[in-house]
């Protein structure tokens, strides 16, 4: 067990992931939702290329720097409203810019690209979270800790709830999966029932035309051993015939707990018949937490190629066949980390031009230009994880971007302490984190701008490790 300045908190996690076996059987979703505090992202992007991430309960244990707290997903207000005390924002620079959904020391808003109107969707004491776009631009949706999703307006009127726990995500067709329902949007806002998700859904490709199910047989007993099989099936729509692509032998005991290779996240690359998935060995939370196995497999049945070890599911989908990771193991922030870019055919990847001493991660692809940028980071050896220090660290990182069939890189101009970055919707502009704010690249070679100030309370970033949850804190939209 990794021991810091919070080694209490996680010898508490680690104390209760066999408590959750206890409850019937090792929990996928537990140590998934202590993923997400790693910085490994339940953000729209990746929601739309799919994982079995999405399917978070409705309570979590996250662990956040010293603290270990229950975090849940709370109600939002009736409707949302324009009010006073809002965060440094600078509207004009956002204009013609799309839409944007922040969340600012624990408040979330809306930001009009087309007026400048700043809405306040649901006030940090309801704990928003999960904040999304619909592909098409038209609607947001948000769930809150009471585990209430709710639907408004891309400019943050006419909010309504929709359902309480299970799904928040958007399908790449503009529907919506929201409890164990699927929604259509009625050109009025309504939301109208058309369906119930399966329970075993993992993920879509980006362009919807593949869908993930992970079929679990594994029947916890304590009595006695037990054996299953976890199954990796893909179809031509939610609810089409199924093709097993991958399956695994696994097995449970009360004394050895669970034994065999777990499937975890899954991603469907548009285009290609390859898919993604990461294996959790002994579904264990602390082994998971130091990263998990990526696998590439290309047709049913075919054996699966390890591209990499990934902390999270960081995979950015790039131009047709091309996609990116951050390979490397251990929970630290600042340890073992660099982006790679991989082509689906071949299951070959390279990492991205670094310099010793350097990491590099949170690749971030263009589909349109086939330009790839990254953070650059300091590897470091420090041990503990104050504010001090990660501020320090996030502070040194830089961005650079690695133009489409090219090995050399070049650092973007003013863009210290970024992390996070995120293409718009046409590849030409950028969005990213630095000094606790949001800022905008207008385009590559732009001078970057301050948008919003602060994410978190100053002084009070939440790490697991090292990892803040940028991407957590932001969605933006530029459909439509």
């Amino acid at each position: 067990m990794h021991e810091g300045p919070v080694g209490a908190p996680v010898a508490m996690f680690e104390r209760v992931e066999p408590m959750c076996r206890a409850l019937g059987r090792p929990s996928r979703n537990f140590r998934r939702d202590k993923e997400v505090l790693s910085n490994m992202r339940p953000t729209a992007a990746h929601l739309s290329t799919g994982r079995r991430r999405s399917r978070l309960p409705v309570t979590a244990l996250v662990l956040a720097g010293p603290w270990l707290w229950a975090m849940t997903y709370a109600p939002a207000p009736g409707a949302a409203q324009p009010v006073p005390g809002m965060p440094s924002v600078d509207r004009a620079h956002f204009l013609h810019y799309g839409d944007l959904m922040f969340i600012s020391e624990g408040a979330l808003w809306d930001l009009d690209g087309a007026s400048g109107k700043l809405t306040l969707l649901a006030p940090a004491s309801k704990e928003p979270s999960h904040e999304q776009f619909s592909p098409n631009g038209r609607w947001l949706s948000y769930s809150l800790a009471s585990g209430q999703v709710w639907l408004a307006r891309s400019d943050g009127d006419d909010a309504r709830l929709v359902a309480k726990g299970g799904w928040d995500a958007w399908l790449p067709g503009g529907r919506l999966l929201a409890g164990n329902s699927l929604w259509e949007v009625s050109a009025s806002g309504a939301p109208v029932r058309a369906g119930t998700v399966p329970s075993d859904l993992a993920g879509w490709s980006p362009d919807g035309k593949r869908y993930a199910f992970v079929d679990d047989s594994l029947v916890i007993s304590f009595s006695k051993p037990t054996t299953g099989t976890d199954r990796l099936q893909l179809s031509s729509s939610l609810y089409g015939k199924r093709v097993t692509w991958y399956q695994s032998r696994v097995s449970f005991s009360a004394a050895g707990g669970s034994v065999g290779n777990f499937l975890d996240a899954v991603n469907l690359l548009p285009g290609v018949g390859a898919v993604l998935f990461t294996l959790d060995p002994f579904h264990s939370a602390s082994l998971a937490a130091d990263g998990l196995g990526l696998y590439e497999v290309r047709a049913p049945g075919a054996p699966p190629l390890k591209l990499g070890v990934t902390v999270g599911d960081t995979v950015a989908v790039g131009p047709p066949g091309r996609f990116a990771f951050t390979d490397g193991p251990d929970r630290y922030a600042w340890l073992t980390k660099s982006a790679v870019t991989c082509s689906a055919a071949t299951g070959t990847c390279l990492a991205a031009p670094a310099p010793p001493g350097k990491l590099t991660m949170y690749p971030a692809w263009s589909e349109d230009s086939g330009v790839l940028v990254y953070v650059e980071a300091p590897s470091s050896s420090a041990s503990d994880f104050w504010q001090p220090t990660v501020q320090r660290w996030y502070g040194a990182h830089t961005l650079w971007a690695l133009p489409a069939g090219s090995r050399t890189a070049f650092e973007v101009k003013g863009a210290a302490g970024a992390s996070a970055p995120v293409w718009s919707a046409d590849g030409q502009s950028l969005m990213y984190v630095a000094d606790d704010s949001l800022w905008l690249l207008p385009a590559i070679s732009s001078r970057p701008l301050r948008l919003e100030s602060p994410l978190f309370t100053p002084g009070a970033w939440p790490s697991y490790y090292g990892q803040v949850n940028w991407s957590g804190q932001f969605a933006w939209s530029e459909a439509g």
